[in-house]
């Protein structure tokens, strides 16, 4: 499995959002810029965010984009299935059982006069390995929230408006 480069920054724009106060919206150009993509791949990336219920946009002048939950109750599953989707790394087709004649055991032990044949159904079972490996890794995901690994002030979490610091930096960055 290949992870999208999407995935990176949108865990990078959720953690933004996640110090932002979340009374002011952050505006998308400055994210984008510190992101260094274009307003319309950035947009892309929020979109799959609101679907999901993680981010919300608030339109016009003092608009942009804000965390639509608390970054204590979004994990790194919640942004992964948002960009990725939920689909299955590796699905099941029934291309094995058919190329193999799993499902024809008791012919193929009378048409090749098998004796000792042991159906251990190797090759069926790599794709139960597939699943296996993709659940411990979504109960992994599962386990660390976006507020976790935000940094704090004292013992509350950090919250101010990034808006004069990207202003700042993008500038010279320029």
């Amino acid at each position: 499995m290949k992870a999208k480069p999407s995935l990176e920054q949108a865990l990078c724009i959720v953690a933004l959002l996640g110090i932002q106060d979340r009374k002011i919206p952050l505006h998308s150009q400055l994210v984008a810029e510190r992101l260094g993509i274009s307003t319309s791949y950035l947009k892309k990336i929020v979109q799959k965010l609101a679907k999901a219920d993680l981010v919300k946009t608030v339109s016009g002048r003092d608009g942009g984009i804000v965390l639509a939950r608390d970054p204590q109750q979004i994990t790194l599953l919640d942004v992964f299935d948002a960009i990725e989707s939920s689909v299955p790394f590796v699905k099941n087709t029934g291309l094995v059982d058919k190329v193999f004649g799993l499902d024809h055991e008791h012919e193929m032990v009378r048409a090749f006069h098998l004796k000792n044949f042991q159906d251990r159904q190797p090759v069926a079972n790599v794709l139960a390995v597939f699943d296996q490996a993709e659940k411990q890794y979504r109960q992994q995901l599962a386990t660390l929230t976006i507020g976790a690994v935000l940094p704090t002030e004292g013992s509350a979490a950090l919250q101010l408006d990034w808006t004069e610091w990207l202003s700042r930096s993008n500038k010279e960055q320029r």
